[in-house]
């Protein structure tokens, strides 16, 4: 192969990779706009209501014991709700959502102190706090011992955020939760068909501490979907079981069938939760 023909070969290959890639950015900019923005809307015009009707309510969320590491933070109240979509306090275009932030605190009054000794913990003591953007001072020292020393003093109040953020090469929605409960972070993420008014609703109840389902039962709202259309299913199928076993029982009665069946139809109702018939 001559030099010409191989860059001719290297120049095609270029194209058709570039053109690939063209596509490819096309498809996903396709998908973004009929099944991830829509989404990314709702999210947003759902949360920026509930904020609204929260800080106008001015109602705190009470919080009785916060963190089981730092048990000496005790209660704390959930408060100043506020929202963005660009991360730093305002709007981005609502026709290009990539991003909603809810960010709040849980407050409570004064601070605490506490001493730790040890380089390496003291360490990672600071970077925790530092990575939980927790308001601190901290004083470092040697002790009497020789031992190294820190004292810390933290604020009592915790900034909690819920990020929805759009994951564009896989065409997914992506939350994460940070600080929300004992310094957790929480990661999910979601088929765009999965933020739903369920999904959001079941959130907001999280969010606002009525109940931990949301984290509890992790798995995605089309498996929640087809677990309960299973359970219905199957009630349907016991009731009809249950009608089966009273037409034998009236069988049992109306012609003398032997005791063990009569016993094993009494059993099998019992099974049920289903008293003798009257």
């Amino acid at each position: 192969m001559s030099i010409l023909d191989q860059l001719r070969d290297e120049a095609n290959n270029k194209q058709e990779s570039e053109f690939s890639t063209a596509k490819s950015q096309e498809t996903l900019e396709q998908e973004y706009q009929t099944r991830i923005l829509p989404k990314m809307q709702k999210t947003f015009t759902f949360l920026k209501e509930i904020i609204e009707h929260l800080n106008y309510l001015q109602t705190g969320v009470e919080i009785k014991n916060y963190s089981h590491k730092y048990p000496q933070i005790g209660a704390l109240t959930q408060k100043n709700y506020a929202i963005n979509t660009d991360n730093y306090g305002g709007f981005a275009n609502f026709d290009r959502i990539m991003q909603v932030n809810v960010n709040f605190a849980c407050v409570g009054k004064g601070i605490f102190h506490y001493k730790l000794e040890g380089h390496r913990r003291i360490e990672q003591e600071v970077a925790f706090l530092h990575s939980k953007n927790l308001p601190f001072d901290w004083n470092q020292f040697v002790s009497a011992k020789g031992t190294d020393t820190a004292t810390f003093k933290l604020t009592r109040e915790i900034p909690v955020r819920f990020r929805f953020e759009v994951d564009l090469d896989n065409t997914k929605i992506k939350l994460l939760i940070y600080n929300h409960d004992d310094f957790s972070t929480y990661n999910k993420v979601f088929a765009p068909e999965e933020v739903n008014d369920a999904l959001l609703d079941e959130l907001i109840r999280y969010m606002l501490r009525k109940d931990s389902e949301f984290i509890r039962l992790d798995i995605n709202h089309v498996d929640k979907q087809r677990i309960q259309k299973e359970a219905e299913d199957l009630q349907l199928q016991q009731a009809k079981w249950l009608e089966e076993i009273n037409i034998e029982e009236d069988q049992v009665e109306n012609e003398g069938i032997d005791s063990e069946e009569s016993h094993f139809f009494n059993r099998l109702k019992s099974s049920f939760g289903i008293g003798k018939k009257s």
